[in-house]
């Protein structure tokens, strides 16, 4: 069994499974040597993963799909057995550009989550203007939230509003010196941008889709074949890790562990009141009670829904990414989604998993209980806020 590993991570908030395992032990408890490597970029994540030079990482949840559709610039197939949460990721917006709106079209700032109407108003009143929005890769749920949330409010995207790829990391400094106008990324850096008064959170994925999908373990499908027995105990170290990440008395331990200059290296406040659910919009107003900001193992968190996949390949033939039809989506679901190997380590562990692999079609905005489960699973509301997301992904995909 291989035991000493590689595991890459970008420094964001819902990394913190892969950090309490490392630094609780759940690693060390399954045998194995764990090195977290941080990198700057998806694209680095994607690269080093595809050609062996990190055996794991934490991913966007569409990337391994992407990699076996050969969409992405590789085609290196990879799969995933965990996801690594839901939520925790938000749409910011320059507040010099909040204002602009405010002073001029002010009814457009009353509803929670935040509409692009305004954005629309500005530009309809300034021909010719165009926006510029950040996202931190083309395969991400940021990307097709993003999408969705401009083009509820009419925006047509390429010739109104152009979307850049910008790595998580560089977007509050994007922001700062004007380059881009808002974008959609993981905490902690929509606290940093609101905290230093350049951004005003207009709209959270949670207040866009109750407990959406976020980020995965990917492996390359060879690497998984090749490491069954290490596969499994991963998947056992990160399962036990996502238990003690998601309980509340040990978030502020997290949130300091998270802090350290090796993993974040961000203050600590902005990383500890999310994970505490008390999420601040913008500068001037007080902090808001949300506290299923961060879901990393409640409500079948950990999961690898192949109706999030489905829902995944509507959402790139809506962009543009997938120029051809896939033949047997339900083999390919299954050969990206590994729900098999998660029951297999859920069932060692003893731990709840559902029987189904495709999320009940519900749409409510209060807990319920999943029954297709080994034992039944109490889940979280999952209502969507907006038309242009087909969100668990439950029609066939026609192209």
């Amino acid at each position: 069994m291989k035991r000493e590993l590689r595991i890459g991570f970008l420094p964001l908030t819902d990394c913190a499974i892969l950090v309490a395992a490392q630094e609780r032990g759940f690693f060390e408890k399954y045998g194995l040597r764990v090195t977290l490597q941080r990198e700057v970029s998806w694209a680095n994540i994607r690269d080093r993963v595809a050609f062996g030079e990190l055996d794991a990482a934490h991913m966007l949840a569409p990337m391994p799909l992407a990699a076996t559709l050969g969409i992405d610039g590789l085609g290196i197939p990879m799969q995933t057995a965990l996801s690594l949460g839901l939520n925790g990721s938000a749409i910011t917006l320059s507040t010099k550009l909040v204002q602009d709106i405010r002073s001029r079209f002010p009814e457009h700032l009353r509803s929670s989550p935040l509409r692009a109407t305004g954005l629309k108003a500005l530009l309809t009143h300034e021909p010719g203007r165009r926006l510029v929005l950040g996202c931190v890769y083309p395969f991400s749920q940021h990307h097709y939230l993003l999408r969705a949330w401009l083009q509820d409010a009419g925006l047509q995207i390429g010739s109104e509003v152009e979307i850049q790829v910008i790595p998580p990391s560089q977007m509050v400094s994007a922001l700062a010196k004007d380059q881009i106008d808002g974008y959609c990324a993981g905490e902690p850096w929509n606290q940093v941008a609101v905290q230093s008064g350049i951004g005003t959170v207009a709209a959270t994925s949670y207040s866009l889709w109750n407990n959406g999908p976020e980020k995965v373990l990917g492996v390359t499908s060879a690497w998984a074949e090749a490491n069954p027995a290490t596969y499994m105990n991963l998947l056992c170290a990160l399962l036990e890790a996502a238990q003690w990440v998601d309980a509340r008395q040990h978030r502020k331990q997290l949130a300091a562990l998270l802090a350290r200059p090796q993993y974040l290296d961000t203050a600590l406040e902005l990383i500890c009141a999310p994970l505490l659910g008390h999420y601040r919009h913008a500068a001037d107003e007080p902090e808001r009670l949300l506290p299923d900001f961060n879901v990393f193992a409640r409500y079948a968190a950990n999961f690898p829904w192949h109706s999030h996949g489905r829902y995944f390949l509507q959402q790139m033939q809506a962009a543009g990414q997938l120029p051809h039809s896939v033949k047997d989506e339900a083999a390919l679901l299954a050969e990206v989604y590994r729900t098999d190997c998660y029951r297999e380590a859920a069932h060692s562990l003893n731990l709840p998993y559902p029987s189904s692999d495709d999320m009940p079609l519900v749409n409510c905005t209060a807990p319920w209980i999943l029954h297709e489960a080994s034992q039944p699973i109490v889940m979280g509301s999952n209502h969507i806020a907006l038309h242009q997301l087909s969100a668990l992904g439950t029609k066939p995909v026609s192209y």
